[in-house]
């Protein structure tokens, strides 16, 4: 009998552990998935007009555009959205400036701004153009033309001599240290 009974606390004990660790890998497989989900959950769009071509599949969205699908959250002035075989291929965003956010793989906030975004959901890139400026894990980009590829986490940014962005700018914050003992002391 109580064998039985340590066996049957055993097992809780596996099954609350299996439990567990099934819990925290769905949570971890959210957060990584952060940027592939976004792209299989609903476009809800709110626009002051709206028009739609069925023959070509464009759609334009005009005055204050607020996009939103999973994390991913965009404010225009306008937005034209191209379909492909039924599904968003391209959403095409101006505006004074335009704003795009989502979040990244570890969850942190991407911020971007621009006078047009291009955003590519099925490759999860951003293109940003006309006084640009990329936001990401404390890191800002400046440039008159950003790419950013959310799955990859990396960007190339340009100059052009013909924008008041005449060169990139680039500002890396400071490493976190630790305090010192004697700031801790208050020394």
């Amino acid at each position: 009998m109580e064998s039985l009974k340590y066996n049957l606390a055993c097992g809780q004990s596996m099954n609350l552990s299996r439990g567990l660790i099934l819990v925290v890998a769905l949570a971890l497989q959210s957060t990584a998935g952060a940027v592939t989900a976004n792209i299989h959950q609903p476009i809800t769009v709110e626009s002051d007009s709206a028009e739609r071509d069925e023959k070509t599949g464009l759609t334009k969205y005009l005055g204050n555009v607020l996009i939103r699908q999973g994390s991913v959250v965009i404010e225009a002035d306008q937005v034209s959205i191209h379909y492909t075989d039924n599904a968003v291929s391209r959403v095409l965003c101006s505006g004074a400036p335009a704003s795009y956010q989502q979040l990244d793989q570890s969850g942190e906030s991407v911020l971007a701004r621009a006078g047009t975004i291009e955003y590519l959901p099925s490759e999860a890139l951003i293109n940003l153009k006309t006084d640009a400026s990329l936001s990401h894990r404390g890191t800002l980009i400046k440039g008159d033309s950003i790419n950013f590829d959310l799955r990859r986490e990396t960007w190339k940014a340009n100059s052009d001599n013909q924008s008041t962005q005449k060169r990139i700018q680039l500002v890396i914050p400071p490493p976190q240290s630790k305090p010192s003992n004697e700031e801790i002391d208050g020394q």
